[in-house]
């Protein structure tokens, strides 16, 4: 148990680092909620996904997991996690046993933890996908939380809390993650409609679960759609945040507003497919301009005070280089390694990211301590190598700001040298540009009016 709370205490600190915004919306929720306990969340971020969750819940958790991961080596290990396999039929090719017979054990395991006050982190999608969409809930939860439930005469007090978890883009790092944790389901509500024969109570209960998860995600039908609301979130947010008075630094503002997002645009597929499909062109054509010129939006919004924004930030950055200098010699190493070593490990890229923060995790201790080893040796006092250590992580994120900086420098500096030397392409651009938030505008003012 000692070790399982130090390594979540690890966990805890490497998360926070490897993302750049890491928000929870009903927390309390989750401290609240006692065993028996089932903690069904959408998976679309592979093992970083149950490292989030388990970091976030104060009691220790036991793991579904796919079967197939399972083996001589790994079985000790996973044991020590209370990791509880769940097997397909091809995870079963080499077992003497069914998969039903199997399955059969691992829903035994699942009810004695459970009856235990245990909680269980389950994904019920079953599969993990690198989108914003909720695939269809199997049956699995369901079945475990009632079956649990039947064994004890509906009065052991389980329960569902549905959580999403929602990511900027799940293999960067320095991304953003929103955990959104929904109502929880009381499964002795089901009662006087289970019947052990029958699926009625597990396809009502998988239809809620269902229902719960859907509310904590954002979910966008298809890639068309996902990216035309990316486009939107692009060029309008900002805007929007502004003219609703929302907090663009709290992700339960930005969750609500994507999701409003979504449901206009839905709204344009079906009443105004034309107009939405132009419009989606003109965002698509002004984007992909922007990038081949390596412009940002932003400058855009700074025309009239693009020497000033330009001659603050080189100011900033001269004052700031030796220190980001520094940084990136004592950093560089223990940064860059992760990501080479997690693409000579998976190909998939839905693996890279919880693959980048487990290499970093032992990399940054092993190099900070060689270097730590050499200052001491070269100036053998202590209190230098104490200061040294301890400005190691400080400077690491001096240099991410630092790179932030300097790439609005590298925009700010690219638009000044256009609007110089090819003036008609920048009014061309800002043309566009204004035609295309006066569609926006257009588009939101008749949508408002429709849900009037």
């Amino acid at each position: 148990m000692l070790f399982y709370t130090l390594l979540k205490f690890i966990l805890k600190i490497a998360l926070r680092v490897f993302f750049r915004r890491f928000q929870v919306d009903g927390l309390d929720k989750l401290h609240q909620a006692k065993g028996p306990l089932i903690l069904a969340v959408n998976h679309p971020n592979t093992f970083m996904d149950p490292l989030i969750i388990a970091t976030l819940v104060r009691q220790r958790v036991a793991f579904i997991a796919n079967g197939s991961i399972f083996n001589r080596f790994t079985r000790p290990i996973f044991r020590y996690f209370h990791v509880i396999p769940v097997y397909r039929k091809k995870d079963t090719a080499t077992s003497t046993l069914s998969p039903a017979e199997l399955n059969k054990r691992t829903f035994q395991r699942c009810y004695d933890y459970l009856e235990t006050k245990g909680t269980i982190l389950i994904f019920p999608e079953g599969t993990s996908e690198i989108e914003r969409r909720l695939r269809e809930i199997k049956t699995g939860t369901a079945r475990i939380a009632l079956g649990t439930e039947a064994e004890h005469g509906f009065d052991l007090g389980v329960q569902i809390l549905p959580i999403g978890l929602n990511y900027s883009d799940p293999t960067h790092f320095r991304s953003e993650v929103f955990v959104n944790v929904g109502e929880p389901i009381h499964v002795r509500d089901f009662k006087e409609s289970y019947r052990p024969d029958s699926f009625e109570a597990v396809e009502t209960l998988t239809d809620l679960i269902q229902q719960r998860l859907t509310e904590t995600v954002i979910i966008t039908e298809d890639a068309e759609e996902d990216s035309l609301v990316l486009q939107v979130e692009k060029l309008y947010k900002n805007q929007l945040f502004d003219e609703l008075q929302l907090n663009q630094k709290v992700k339960k503002d930005e969750f609500g507003l994507i999701k409003q997002l979504i449901t206009a645009v839905r709204y344009f597929e079906t009443q105004h497919p034309d107009r939405l499909k132009s419009l989606q062109v003109r965002m698509t054509n002004y984007l992909d301009s922007l990038q081949k010129l390596h412009l940002s939006d932003r400058i855009f919004t700074q025309t009239k005070r693009l020497y000033n924004h330009l001659s603050s930030t080189l100011f900033t950055l001269l004052l700031g280089l030796p220190f980001y200098l520094f940084g990136l010699i004592t950093n560089y190493i223990p940064y860059i390694l992760p990501s080479k070593i997690a693409r000579l490990i998976s190909s998939d890229i839905s693996y890279r990211a919880p693959i980048m923060m487990t290499v970093g995790i032992l990399l940054f201790p092993i190099f900070y301590g060689f270097e730590a080893f050499i200052v001491h040796s070269l100036f053998q006092q202590r209190w230098i190598t104490l200061l040294f250590v301890a400005s190691l992580p400080l400077l690491g994120y001096f240099v991410l700001w630092y790179w932030d900086r300097l790439t609005r420098l590298t925009h700010l500096w690219q638009a000044l040298r256009l609007f110089r030397q090819k003036p008609s392409l920048m009014e061309s651009l800002t043309s566009e540009r204004a035609k295309i938030f006066k569609a926006l505008e257009e588009a939101k003012t008749l949508y408002l009016t429709t849900k009037r």
